[in-house]
């Protein structure tokens, strides 16, 4: 029992005990921060104007022969002989001429520029939609975490010095702990709440 409360006496502390200096509560408190930054590219689409080509109107002189119906009239002359058997003063014989104008119509072809059809040039804007495939590019973290608190070690050492100072029923409740499948974390942790208390007890 001496001997017990000898090895109790030179256990290492584990409180406040073995801290550096007085200020490495207030030390922890003011914590270091790393800032990484995660990029990633963000497609910006706009729009600008360009010229898309030009529309000309141009005007050929292109020529064609037409066929117009055109009535027209005219004169005829026809002559008729009639026998008279008359006898009287007027019948004179001599020389004579009688003339009778004929008259018909011909075509007369004017050409004269007459306005037949308009073309009229707008523009107007049409709004559409287009489909924009790119390819970009993210940055993506990984976090890997390798430190081992020393309160996981410290915690272990405690119960490591309180293997001598348990009872013996604590002693039989982690053996049949660790005997029993399934059991095993169990029964450590009921043991290390155990140790825990009976160290708050001190």
């Amino acid at each position: 029992m001496d001997r017990n409360k000898d090895r109790a006496g030179r256990r290492e502390p584990v409180r406040g005990e073995d801290l550096p200096h007085e200020g490495r509560e207030e030390d922890l408190r003011d914590e270091d921060e790393i800032r990484v930054q995660r990029s990633e590219e963000v497609l910006r689409v706009g729009t600008r104007e360009r010229e898309a080509g030009e529309v000309r109107v141009r005007k050929q002189v292109r020529t064609e022969r037409e066929q117009v119906r055109v009535p027209t009239r005219h004169e005829e002359v026809s002559v008729e002989r009639v026998l008279v058997n008359e006898e009287g003063p007027g019948a004179e014989i001599g020389e004579d001429e009688v003339s009778v104008s004929v008259v018909e119509e011909e075509v007369v072809v004017d050409k004269r520029p007459v306005v037949k059809e308009e073309i009229r040039v707008r523009k107007d804007v049409v709004e559409d939609e287009e489909v924009v495939e790119e390819d970009v590019r993210k940055e993506e973290v990984d976090v890997e975490d390798r430190t081992q608190r020393l309160g996981d070690r410290t915690e272990h050492r405690r119960v490591e010095g309180e293997t001598d100072t348990a009872t013996a029923a604590e002693t039989e409740e982690r053996r049949a702990g660790a005997e029993r499948p399934g059991r095993e974390e169990t029964g450590k942790e009921d043991f290390i709440e155990k140790a825990k208390r009976k160290l708050q007890g001190q």
